[in-house]
């Protein structure tokens, strides 16, 4: 949402494919990381894991993902979940699993996922999938089609380095890898600073705290952003 297209893009449609927010050094520095990082704190690695390590802390705040979340929530920007997701080589995962995050129907979003793919999203490692437009209304996705192909549905060919921006109440899909090699993304999910943060029970990592900069702590929910969260510019 950087321009004027981008930010129309994704009101109409409900997510938004940006390529290249990570460098090719980048993609093979987050590679690394997130091997490293999962074989430490697999099988669940969220916000509590992620938050502990200086490279994973220096991504919420990387320019091209940050950026894209500042024009839809202005300076209540708020991070409410961090996850690495994996499959391995020949997934037994169906084909589609539909859903939406949240059901706030509307142009403007409450919550935007944002994946950051490391590997290439071929049709066959299964790529993130939606169904544009679906972001309105209330409508959950049929259930008799849960784990089917939709009429309308896009595929998100992203390659490593790309990320996908999505309206949290679109329907949408992650896919089954059916390759030999693995399927990794990044997740973070931004929403507005009044929003409780996802697993909020439970205190953050004090890495994540550490020498942190206003905006960091921000990002985190642990500073106010403003004299009244209540108040907000709705054409940002």
């Amino acid at each position: 949402m950087k321009t004027d297209a981008e930010k129309a893009f994704f009101l109409e449609h409900g997510y938004l494919h940006v390529q290249g927010v990570l460098d090719r050094e980048q993609v093979d520095f987050y590679r690394t990381e997130f091997d490293r990082v999962w074989e430490q704190e697999a099988p669940r690695v969220n916000q509590h894991k992620l938050l502990k390590y200086q490279s994973f802390i220096d991504l919420i705040e990387h320019p091209p993902i940050l950026e894209r979340q500042q024009a839809m929530f202005g300076n209540q920007t708020q991070l409410l979940q961090y996850d690495l997701l994996r499959q391995d080589a020949d997934s037994n995962m169906p084909a589609r699993s539909w859903h939406r995050d949240f059901i706030f129907p509307g142009d403007r979003p409450h919550s935007i996922n944002t994946i950051v793919y490391l590997d290439p999203m071929s049709h066959e490692r299964g790529p993130t999938c939606v169904v544009p437009g679906t972001h309105r209304g209330e409508e959950y996705p049929p259930l008799d089609r849960i784990h089917t192909s939709l009429p309308g549905e896009v595929e998100v060919l992203a390659e490593p380095g790309d990320a996908v921006f999505i309206n949290g109440s679109i329907w949408h899909s992650g896919g089954a890898n059916r390759t030999q090699g693995l399927r990794r993304g990044i997740f973070l999910y931004f929403g507005w600073w009044w929003m409780k943060r996802y697993e909020h029970e439970t205190d953050l990592p004090w890495q994540a705290k550490a020498k942190a900069s206003a905006l960091r702590l921000q990002l985190l929910g642990l500073k106010m952003p403003d004299r009244d969260v209540h108040q907000y510019d709705p054409t940002l």
